[in-house]
Order: C-alpha cells, then structure tokens, then sequence
C-alpha cells in the first residue's frame, strides 16, 4: 500500500495534436471520429449541411454517427 501512494500521479488524458483532414492545418482542437478522421470547427461550420442534423455529426468517411460533445 505504502509503495502506491510515494507514485506520482499520472494524468489520464494525454496532449493530442490535431490535423484536419480539410484544410491540412495543425489545430488544437478538432471533432474526430475512431476511424481517424479529423475536422477543425472552421472547416466543420463551413461543411455543417451536409455532415450534420443539430446535436449530431456523421463522419464522411465511415458514416459513424456521433453526439456534439
């Protein structure tokens, strides 16, 4: 027990880097998919009617549907 608490915590989350598959710029933050499709949200408002119905978004590449979280 002892040897578990003199451990450093670790952060669950780790730094990910982003690449949108539109505009091919590096970005902070994108929506992305588990296929590995990536979209800045520039480029996702610009691409909104044929993407997305409201609170939910459909990959282009896989047709996964996923909730704006």
């Amino acid at each position: 027990m002892s040897s578990q608490s003199e451990e450093p915590k670790r952060s669950r989350r780790r730094k990910k880097e982003f690449q949108c598959h539109c505009c091919k710029e590096g970005k902070t933050f994108c929506w992305n998919c588990g296929c590995g499709f990536q979209i800045c949200p520039e480029c996702f408002a610009e691409n909104k009617w044929g993407i997305s119905n409201g609170p939910t978004w459909i990959c282009p590449d896989c047709e996964r549907i996923h909730m704006m979280e």
